[in-house]
This record gives structure tokens, sequence and C-alpha cells, in this order.
């Protein structure tokens, strides 16, 4: 069930930049277990490109927010902050217009 949700919130993978689905990808603790819990929290999707660059790119740092917000830092200290998208903005799901009052 954690799996499902996680993928449902980011969607795509959450490395700036990169639009693979996550239901193809990877879920990666930010916070190590046991040092980190395995919660929707502490989990971020990423495409298996990026997942393993996270553990193999030296001095980049990924801190994942409650909020689902993750900001990746690079060595020269640039900053990219990503959001899960909103539910509605889903493009697979219908859009009802809004009621008339």
């Amino acid at each position: 069930m954690l799996d499902r949700f996680v993928r449902a919130r980011d969607q795509r993978c959450r490395f700036p930049g990169c639009r693979m689905p996550v239901r193809t990808g990877e879920l990666d603790h930010d916070r190590p277990y046991p040092l980190g819990p395995t919660a929707a929290g502490n989990l971020t999707g990423y495409c298996t490109h990026h997942h393993r660059g996270k553990h193999q790119a030296p001095d980049w740092t990924h801190t994942l927010q409650t909020d689902g917000t993750l900001t990746i830092t690079t060595p020269t200290d640039l900053t990219a902050r990503t959001t899960p998208p909103r539910l509605d903005s889903r493009p697979d799901l219908p859009h009802e217009d809004p009621a008339p009052f």
C-alpha cells in the first residue's frame, strides 16, 4: 500500500527535469533505514538511472521534506527543488466543469 501511495504521489521521477514514470522506477529512502523510517515522508520515486546516480554522485545531497518536496544540491551549490504534482493536475483524470453557482 505504501509503495502504491508514493508512486501515485510522485507520478514521475523526482529528479529535476526527468519525466520517466515512477511506476517502472524505484523508491528510495531519504534517510537510510534504520536511521529513517520506511514511510511516505522518507521515500522518493526515481527512475533507475537517477536512483543509481543518487548513490554514485559524490557530494550531491538529496533532502526530502515530509510534504514530499525534494531538494537536490550539487557540489557547486546549485539547488533544484521539485514537489509532487497536484492530484487535480493529472492529465489522465477526467476534469469536470465547476458547478455554475
